[in-house]
């Protein structure tokens, strides 16, 4: 996985066992896998990209694009979707920036998302 899982489970802000508990995987598999002592089962792998919306060579570590043309497609549309969002957020101080993302953390972990 050349790091891959690893990098785009913390950019979540996820621990392993929120991960595994996600994609249907204990913590120790994901451990496992973050750190090569074991194979991914090609059904987990699949699970993993369509969760983490990256290609299945990407996550193995085989090419450094993320995403092909219609994956990348769906992403710019949730980004148009979003972009004053995006851009109100980034325009905020680090500080504050952290406080955002700590009560969108919170409230994930909650349920409270509106469905």
């Amino acid at each position: 996985m050349k790091g891959r899982l690893r990098e785009l489970r913390d950019s979540r802000h996820l621990t392993q066992t929120e991960i595994g508990s996600k994609v249907g995987a204990s913590q120790q598999n994901i451990s496992k896998y973050e750190q090569d002592i074991r194979s991914m089962p090609v059904d987990m792998l699949i699970h993993m990209s369509e969760y983490f919306n990256v290609t299945t060579d990407y996550l193995l570590g085989i090419s450094e694009v993320k995403r092909d043309y219609e994956k990348q497609v769906q992403v710019n549309k949730s980004m148009d979707e979003y972009y004053d969002l995006v851009e109100m957020y980034r325009d905020l101080e680090q500080r504050d920036q952290e406080i955002v993302w700590a009560m969108i953390e919170k409230m994930s972990r909650t349920g409270s998302r509106r469905q």
